[in-house]
């Protein structure tokens, strides 16, 4: 797969490492010549110094050619131009960074396909080891409204001993949510049917409505501090610090 990666910040850099050990062919896109030089020899990539959002610069890295372009920039402006540019040269797939949510919208406008919101992922990851140190978030889903958790299930746990079928029928179970894999102690991963029965030790991946996950944790002995819904205060509070804050003393690459 040809990706074309905007932005060498310490995510991009990253990313680009992980990409090229699995081969892919990757252009690196950033304005330090320092820093494409150090890519290029360490990584064996493409590196072409210039500003991402300049179509020459583009042209030079063979945008046009990529079956992924990905914006990593600090800014909003230029992530959006990016996408917009590489749009306009056919690339069907377009990942972007999102500093604000607020832009939101214009991503979508911007033909982005995959908007990642970094600074989101990291906090919750944050506030999961802070509240919940035995879970872990795999991932989310449908724009955040879905989320698959990790925990492990210990001696408090309710579901301790029961089968997977006797704990989705439990009443104080969440409809809306899943037991979709089992990690047992030994490494062995089982994707459940119903009558597997939960282990002391079992790594548990539970899949589900996110705002009903909250009731899982506290099934198997956990606490749902962090699932509790935001206000719609909280969300405008903090959608405007990030407006007033975004591009003033962020770091290069979030």
């Amino acid at each position: 797969m040809r990706v074309v990666v905007a932005g060498a910040g310490l995510t991009g850099r990253r990313l680009v490492a992980r990409l090229a050990a699995d081969r892919h062919d990757v252009t690196v896109i950033d304005l330090s010549h320092d820093v494409c030089e150090l890519i290029s020899a360490k990584l064996g990539v493409t590196a072409v110094c210039g500003s991402a959002t300049d179509i020459g610069v583009l042209e030079e890295a063979e945008l046009s050619s990529a079956d992924v372009g990905v914006a990593l920039m600090r800014e909003s402006a230029d992530n959006l131009a990016f996408s917009l540019l590489a749009r306009g040269m056919g690339v069907k797939r377009i990942v972007a960074r999102m500093p604000n949510p607020q832009y939101r919208t214009a991503y979508e406008q911007a033909g982005v396909t995959g908007i990642i919101d970094i600074a989101g992922l990291f906090i919750d990851a944050l506030l999961l080891e802070i509240e919940h140190p035995r879970l872990r978030e795999v991932a989310s889903f449908a724009n955040g409204r879905g989320i698959i958790v990790s925990l492990v299930v210990s001696e408090r746990a309710r579901g301790l001993g029961r089968t997977v079928g006797q704990i989705h029928a439990d009443r104080k179970w969440p409809q809306g949510c899943l037991i979709a894999g089992i990690v047992r102690r030994d490494g062995a991963l089982v994707v459940p049917r119903g009558p597997e029965e939960v282990r002391l030790g079992d790594q548990l991946i539970i899949s589900g409505i996110a705002a009903e996950i909250g009731g899982a944790v506290d099934y198997f002995g956990g606490h749902t501090g962090l699932f509790k819904r935001k206000t719609p205060t909280s969300d405008r509070t903090q959608a405007e610090l990030d407006t007033l804050i975004e591009g003033k003393d962020s770091p290069a690459d979030g």
